[in-house]
């Protein structure tokens, strides 16, 4: 598995673009200031959605071992 691409909690980069979304005070923000942020987030929306897309694909080929669960012994 390649770890270059993963990171841990410690620096999961995600986390402080959310804390930093969390800060916005849209009321403050100009008329420009708005349409950038709201280009920015439908971008982002369409590459996470791509990137899910291409991570349930990659679920459905065998990433999931499936078991079956063992038969009890009380029915023996």
């Amino acid at each position: 598995m390649d770890n270059s691409t993963r990171e841990t909690d410690v620096h999961d980069l995600s986390l402080s673009v959310i804390h930093a979304l969390a800060m916005v005070d849209a009321k403050v923000l100009s008329y420009v200031q708005l349409r950038r942020l709201y280009a920015a987030l439908v971008h982002a929306i369409e590459f996470v959605n791509g990137e899910l897309a291409v991570r349930t694909n990659e679920l459905r080929i065998g990433d999931t071992a499936r078991f079956e669960r063992p038969k009890s012994s009380d029915n023996d």
